[in-house]
């Protein structure tokens, strides 16, 4: 009788983690681990030229080891064995997705926070430009050597698959420094104590951002009355800062301790993949890789610190500074950042806080930039407060 009671008590053990049902912890870590924010995979949409079969300079890189990938080819399709089908337009995109893995396949991600039997593994996912789901590309697999430039992700055990965050060319090779060997523990995506009060209140507090991440519509730029629109229009025209085009290669995130000092040089610890501040993503640099980001002015309606006065054009007005993606052919994308403060003018370069937030410093520069090292320049002026120190500089072409 004895032993037949504490098998009973086992089974029941067994059933539950901290109270409740299998099934309903499992739920709340798959969709934790999805909200957390984390793993930048699981939001990011990549293009045909930011996803590529590639060879690994060795299987399974080591935690802060150097890491080469080369020989980048179009990416494959495990399903099919053959390149992915982007579309007749080339303008389809993957997302890595996570699941539930009932037959632990190999580097699944483990439960080490409570310990259950929920075990997690990654998916590829096809998706139309519009964001209409098309197909899952893999069922399942496993991510590798994420860093700063990206992170491969292993189809099904057969194609590892390199989804980039930094402009890479086919049959070329990349080395960077790995950050991550294998994503096989659940700590890795969520906090302890985040699962813990999820588990206890038997739900996730944190909304639901991937649809904000991967939506393909977005808000409209504000219209102005004409008298207005032509004073836009010909401020866009005289300025030298508002006709530059900043692609991809020109702008970064970088990493500042401090703020900028006249005749100084400006030292950030290290160089990111530039970011879009409305929803924490690498900025969305569009199916071929080629959109760009352009300054547009606005009046400013609230009173709004980072606006500039005007002393070009006799409005009595002031001025905001909106950061906006447009596609190769001009057309509008969306709006990065509504507005900002500029810091660090020199050597034809800048840093535009994105909302004025001390969270994303985005540097725009035509200097030579390599992401996840250190960088200096000499700053000029610290910053700027009438429309016409903004205006007149003039970034390096």
């Amino acid at each position: 009788m004895k032993k037949v009671f504490s098998l009973l008590v086992i089974s029941i053990f067994s059933l539950s983690l901290f109270g409740q049902p299998i099934n309903e912890t499992a739920q709340i870590m798959l969709t934790l681990a999805k909200r957390s924010g984390n793993l930048p995979s699981l939001y990011t949409k990549y293009y045909k030229v930011k996803a590529w079969s590639v060879k690994q300079s060795k299987p399974i890189p080591a935690k802060y080891e150097t890491w080469t990938l080369s020989d980048f080819q179009d990416a494959m399709d495990v399903s099919t064995k053959k390149p992915i089908d982007w579309g007749v337009n080339g303008d389809r995109y993957v997302v890595v997705n996570i699941v539930p893995d009932h037959n632990k396949r190999p580097y699944h991600v483990r439960d080490d926070l409570t310990g259950s039997e929920n075990n997690l593994t990654f998916t590829l996912e096809l998706y139309e430009f519009n964001g209409e789901f098309v197909k899952t590309i893999s069922k399942w697999g496993y991510l590798l050597g994420s860093g700063y430039h990206g992170v491969v992700y292993v189809q099904q055990g057969v194609y590892p698959t390199f989804l980039s965050g930094v402009a890479v060319e086919k049959g070329g090779k990349l080395t960077y420094k790995v950050f991550n060997d294998a994503k096989t523990r659940l700590s890795e995506l969520v906090e302890e104590y985040e699962l813990r009060t999820a588990l206890r209140n038997k739900k996730v507090d944190r909304e639901d951002q991937i649809p904000l991440q991967l939506a393909c519509t977005f808000p409209p730029r504000p219209v102005y009355d004409a008298e207005k629109t032509a004073i836009l229009e010909k401020m866009k025209r005289e300025s030298p800062f508002l006709q530059m085009k900043y692609y991809q290669k020109g702008v970064y995130d970088a990493g500042k301790r401090d703020f900028p000092k006249p005749n100084q040089r400006w030292n950030f610890w290290n160089m990111f993949i530039a970011s879009d501040i409305t929803n924490r993503c690498p900025v969305d640099w569009g199916p071929n890789g080629d959109r760009y980001l352009q300054f547009d002015p606005e009046f400013e309606d609230k009173r709004n610190y980072s606006a500039l006065e005007d002393d070009l054009y006799s409005t009595g007005k002031r001025f905001l500074f909106a950061l906006r993606l447009y596609e190769n052919d001009g057309r509008f994308v969306k709006t990065i950042s509504s507005y900002g403060n500029f810091f660090g003018f020199g050597e034809g370069s800048f840093v535009f806080m994105q909302d004025a937030k001390n969270e994303i410093a985005s540097f725009f520069t035509k200097l030579p930039v390599e992401i996840d090292k250190p960088f200096s320049y000499k700053v000029d002026k610290r910053t700027v407060s009438k429309i016409s120190e903004l205006l007149l500089f003039k970034p390096v072409q």
